[in-house]
């Protein structure tokens, strides 16, 4: 049987159709390309945010593609530039292809001089956004510098008032754990989908912290809540995805 952490919060008043969302880091595809794949066609989600897509590698917009055609979806951000999505992509359900309003990918501001932590070489960092009318989802992916997420976060919201917070779903990885400063600027337009026991994302096989967040703007009800530890999603990349499953209060 496969193993999920299930967190399912108290309705909040009536709900139109369910959307599932899959949020997930598959770092390049470079642990188990076949692990990711075999995630995403198990869970089967309506909108996939990805982080880490497959940018620098060549040919890495062609194997999202063919990662989307191997599990039922459509490629509609596949990341990097020049189609400025940068650290991020986006998949949609083909049932849903024909529902997608608008799709952008852009890069975030990259003042890579301002960073305070300089551990790691840094990395430009970019934003997905898929349109389907009723329900605009975000992938994100901050960076390992405090005071860039902050920054990044600023961007992020401007782009979710400009959609509308009621309809949003901001999905990613936030390298950093609730409470601290990018969940609370973004909490100020959008809630925590997951509730905080266990919820743990990383570092796969045994997560010690819980940096990838699925956060939701109030026209949503969250119907379920998962952290995925399939045997797959233990193979597939060092952080475990984020199921959460969504209506549209009516």
């Amino acid at each position: 049987m496969d193993h999920l952490d299930d967190q399912r919060p108290p309705s909040g008043g009536p709900s139109g159709p369910q959307l599932r969302i899959l949020s997930y880091n598959i770092k390049s595809l470079q642990m188990d390309a076949t692990a990711v794949r075999d995630v995403i066609r198990e869970s089967d989600p309506d909108v996939v945010a990805i982080q880490e897509p497959c940018r620098y590698l060549t040919g890495g917009r062609r194997r999202m593609r063919a990662l989307a055609a191997a599990t039922g979806t459509v490629c509609v951000i596949p990341g990097g530039s020049p189609f400025g999505a940068y650290t991020t992509a986006l998949l949609v359900a083909r049932r849903h292809e024909g529902a997608v309003v608008r799709r952008r990918g852009r890069p975030l501001s990259w003042r890579w001089w301002r960073r305070r932590d300089l551990r790691a070489w840094p990395t430009r960092r970019g934003s997905a956004l898929v349109d389907l009318g009723d329900v605009v989802v975000v992938s994100v992916h901050l960076g390992l510098d405090a005071r860039e997420r902050l920054d990044h976060c600023a961007e992020v919201a401007r782009l979710v008032e400009r959609a509308g917070a009621a309809r949003c779903v901001v999905a990613g990885d936030l390298n950093e754990e609730p409470g601290g400063p990018a969940w609370q600027a973004l909490g100020t337009l959008l809630h925590d989908a997951v509730p905080e026991a266990p919820g743990l994302t990383f570092a796969a096989p045994k997560p010690r912290r819980r940096i990838d967040g699925v956060l939701v703007g109030d026209g949503f009800e969250v119907i379920s809540s998962r952290v995925l530890r399939t045997p797959a999603a233990l193979r597939g990349s060092d952080h475990l995805p984020l199921l959460v499953e969504v209506a549209r209060r009516v």
